[in-house]
């Protein structure tokens, strides 16, 4: 009786894990669609469609609480809640996965399938490198977007649990590797 009545009030007073539905999310989310829409500044920001609700939710935390640098970014999420973050994290997660051409290198995209197979990507990002949980979607992102991001890894600006300045990715690398997860389906 007493181990109920423990749980029932751990549950009462626990915060909320859930997201909300997605009506909610598409309101909030007009914002974020000024920028993160398809063709806008060449693949500077990345589209947000069919990325993970986990990984979206996360990047919006840590660019409010000034973990991932983009004063823009910062600027923008300032007043979000909680809550205004899960429902546009789901929101673009329930959205379907837009691809965009590429200009890409046949060449490239073989030294950086290469390339993630040495780096074990598919170990995290699953064998489609479509993404699980707060680890994000490569599929069909932008080549210049990714191999920025990759290049940030390396450099210590952005955080990676295996790409670090000591990982040996140069800017080849991260251009090959970036040429391959764009041409993915």
């Amino acid at each position: 009786m007493i181990k109920t009545y423990l749980l029932v009030l751990t549950f009462t007073f626990m915060p909320s894990i859930g997201y909300a539905d997605v009506k909610a999310g598409e309101e909030k989310a007009q914002l974020c669609l000024f920028c993160h829409k398809p063709n806008f500044s060449a693949g500077a920001i990345p589209l947000l469609a069919g990325q993970t609700r986990e990984y979206l939710y996360k990047q919006m935390k840590d660019f409010k609480e000034k973990k991932r640098p983009s004063s823009f970014m910062q600027m923008n999420v300032a007043n979000l809640t909680d809550q205004d973050m899960r429902d546009i994290a789901d929101y673009f997660s329930s959205r379907e996965l837009i691809r965009e051409s590429f200009r890409l290198d046949a060449e490239k995209i073989a030294r950086g399938k290469s390339k993630a197979e040495v780096l074990e990507c598919a170990s995290c990002h699953m064998e489609d490198f479509s993404g699980k949980m707060e680890v994000p979607n490569l599929v069909a992102i932008d080549p210049s977007y990714i191999a920025s991001q990759i290049e940030a890894f390396s450099a210590g600006q952005r955080s990676h649990p295996f790409i670090s300045s000591s990982s040996g990715i140069s800017d080849i690398d991260a251009e090959d590797l970036a040429q391959y997860f764009a041409q993915l389906e």
